[in-house]
């Protein structure tokens, strides 16, 4: 019945690596969890229990999926640096890569946003990639993300320039970095009074998520470095990844605990450097997963969660609609016993929200992936 549907459609150069794949499902997973409890009403309390806190602020999901366009992408650039037989990806080929992975989805998705809400205008501005918000909401709320995702596109094949060309290229990009750095500081990190938060430009653009990215080159950077290497065979490195693993879950539980403790906006505004920390513990947890086969990982990397991943570019389109549809009507309805309905209605909303994706990415997004995958790298 879906003999079309395989995992490495799309996959450029061979490598596909299913340990990527099973987290993106699971960063789409936080992301839906953690919508749909926004708009069920949820509150996480003054004390919100460590593994509570993926769901309560899974908006880390964004962080993950920034690390992970980071590491993916760098990864051909990389190989090609670091080995004179790679030759260097062709950028006609690299931004025709990206189109035909991003926009025919993210088209659709804004016309159809537009036609519902009959708002033409802010469609016309997402239809350019510029920041749009919640101007159409439900429907616009994730498009902030693939504003930035596309900037880093723009941006990569720059860096890598700079990065391959020797001395004074190198030397430039320090230099762009540490001014980078002195605006990021200054501007988003100290903060005091919380205004400059309120930009778009400053704090969830690229200038303000850098970090995710630059650590998902940087992870790429070390495989690529160390993969071919056996220690990584060995059941001693699986115990230390296991155990690396649940140290670096750990610690960002902790992390996203204190962002609920504080509240969104004084995290957002007073305490922006947990995006960094997100950034680093996720890039860890990616690192473990694809050199290692730390134990229990099965539980993290498997065909369900991999399947989930496939699928979550039209999963994260069309979620925050379909949940919004589907539960806030019925807690307009029900008011206070809402609670009660809501896990039923949440898990309606998945299942949906699945069936949807699964018949965009068969009539949308597979035929350019396709295209895609019959590009020379």
């Amino acid at each position: 019945m879906f003999s079309w549907f395989s995992l490495q459609s799309g996959i450029r150069g061979g490598g596909y690596l299913s340990q990527i794949d099973a987290l993106r499902g699971w960063a789409i997973l936080l992301v839906f969890f953690f919508h749909a409890w926004g708009i069920s009403g949820g509150s996480a309390g003054s004390e919100p229990s460590l593994w509570f806190a993926y769901v309560a602020a899974g908006r880390t999901g964004v962080t993950l999926f920034f690390v992970i366009s980071g590491f993916l992408l760098s990864i051909p650039w990389m190989s090609a640096m670091q080995s004179p037989d790679v030759a260097m990806p062709r950028l006609k080929n690299y931004y025709a890569a990206r189109v035909l992975r991003i926009v025919p989805l993210y088209y659709l998705a804004v016309f159809m946003a537009c036609v519902v809400s009959g708002s033409w205008d802010s469609g016309f501005k997402a239809f350019t990639f510029q920041f749009v918000g919640f101007e159409i909401f439900p429907f616009s709320v994730v498009w902030w993300t693939l504003v930035t995702e596309i900037q880093f596109y723009l941006v990569l094949p720059l860096i890598i320039w700079l990065l391959a060309g020797g001395g004074k290229r190198r030397l430039i990009f320090l230099l762009v970095l540490i001014l980078w750095a002195g605006f990021y500081i200054t501007e988003v990190l100290y903060n005091p009074s919380g205004e400059k938060i309120r930009s778009y430009l400053l704090t969830k653009s690229l200038f303000g998520r850098l970090p995710a990215f630059l650590l998902g080159m940087l992870a790429a950077w070390i495989f690529l470095r160390v993969r071919a290497s056996t220690i990584f065979n060995t059941n001693w490195v699986r115990v230390l990844g296991a155990g690396a693993l649940l140290l670096a879950l750990y610690i960002n539980a902790v992390v996203l605990r204190r962002t609920l403790l504080l509240g969104e906006w004084q995290s957002e505004s007073g305490w922006h450097e947990h995006h960094i920390y997100e950034a680093l513990l996720w890039s860890v947890v990616l690192l473990v997963l694809v050199l290692t086969r730390p134990f229990f990982h099965r539980v993290i990397v498997n065909s369900a969660m991999a399947v989930v991943g496939k699928l979550s570019y039209s999963l994260y389109l069309w979620h925050v609609p379909i949940l919004f549809y589907v539960i806030y009507p019925t807690k307009e309805r029900i008011g206070a016993g809402f609670s009660e309905s809501a896990y039923l209605l949440t898990f309606a909303a998945l299942s949906l929200s699945l069936m949807v994706s699964l018949l965009t990415y068969r009539y949308v997004e597979l035929p350019g992936l396709n295209v895609k995958r019959r590009l020379p790298v």
